[in-house]
């Protein structure tokens, strides 16, 4: 009887073994060790380099040393990398070196090691829009509202490449220049950035507002460290609007990546 205790109990422990290995296995489907691939590198140099935003959609992401294949890269096609660093690896059997960058996610979720080679460079979209004020016929001396707000949103957006659009950020800058109180010192959360912009011009394009930007201190290098940042922006698309507001006028909230 004490021999099928044991029996029973040896059985119970391998098959809980199973479950969990079964288990191991699906949780590491996408992830894989290879202690001979880590071997057959050595490590020339790794430095950090500046952020760049790619795409990539052939080959493998790894660990720092090739040990661990994260993922392959086509299972993350439509991630925008950012790069913060770069390794030089020398292959032994092959006897050449090659170069990998070190490679993150907008919202930092996922990140590691992909060779340059497979890597293609993401272009700033720009925008060939342009919103031209015109008069207003049902008030004479005054401006035409404008009818799609969204125009002048995305032309400020287009100056902020790799950012990602947050509505609640959207909401605290349409309280900027919605307002009906003159609010022109908005509570700004810690970690955020505020953007105030006062248009004059009557051709609102993506020109104008990359000049209003840097005129605010905010050329295209220093728009380009937003890289991965939350964004907010509101354009005012009415004339006349008081409070201290003008047509064309927009709040821009940046906040960090979460």
């Amino acid at each position: 009887m004490e021999k099928m205790h044991l029996f029973q109990g040896a059985l119970a422990i391998g098959v809980g073994v199973g479950l969990l290995g079964f288990g191991g296995i699906s949780a590491a489907a996408s992830s894989q060790y290879s202690a001979a691939r880590s071997r057959s590198v050595r490590l020339v140099w790794r430095k950090p380099m500046k952020q760049r935003a790619y795409t990539a959609t052939t080959g493998s992401r790894f660990s720092r040393h090739l040990g661990v294949r994260y993922s392959k890269n086509k299972a993350t096609a439509n991630v925008t990398w950012y790069t913060d660093a770069h390794e030089k690896m020398y292959k032994k059997y092959q006897g050449h070196s090659t170069i990998y960058y070190h490679v993150k996610s907008a919202d930092r979720t996922l990140q590691g090691w992909i060779w340059r080679g497979y890597l293609k460079p993401v272009k700033a979209k720009t925008s060939d829009a342009a919103v031209t004020a015109t008069a207003n016929p049902d008030d004479p001396g005054t401006r035409a509202p404008i009818a799609n707000e969204r125009l002048l949103d995305q032309e400020i957006l287009n100056l902020f490449p790799g950012t990602i659009e947050d509505k609640t950020l959207d909401q605290q800058a349409g309280a900027v220049v919605y307002t009906d109180d003159g609010e022109e010192g908005p509570t700004v959360k810690p970690g955020q950035v505020y953007i105030r912009l006062y248009n004059s011009a009557r051709v609102m394009n993506t020109q104008n507002y990359a000049n209003l930007l840097a005129k605010a201190g905010y050329p295209a290098t220093k728009r380009s460290q937003y890289r991965g940042w939350h964004i907010g922006v509101r354009a005012q698309v009415e004339d006349g609007y008081g409070e201290g507001v003008s047509q064309g006028d927009a709040a821009i909230f940046l906040a960090p990546g979460k």
